[in-house]
């Protein structure tokens, strides 16, 4: 698991099933997860409301949605 928690970035893309965000959270951890959606195979105004009310702390939800980009791409 060290393997994926240092070289890997993994996303919500493709995947807005709470069960497998859970899963993923506790096994690589929030630092590493991003929010992201498939387009044009799924849409913002589909899986935003999904995210929204995942059952994860408001932490995690900022650094998934946000602040894990902001690091990863400079910005």
């Amino acid at each position: 698991m060290d393997c994926l928690r240092e070289n890997f970035y993994l996303t919500t893309s493709g995947v807005s099933r709470t069960q497998a965000l859970l899963n993923t959270l506790l096994e690589v951890g929030s630092d590493r997860i991003l929010y992201s959606v498939d387009y044009p195979y799924e849409s913002m105004r589909e899986l935003a409301p999904w995210f929204d009310t995942c059952p994860t702390s408001e932490n995690d939800r900022i650094k998934i949605g946000r602040t894990n980009a902001q690091k990863l791409f400079k910005l």
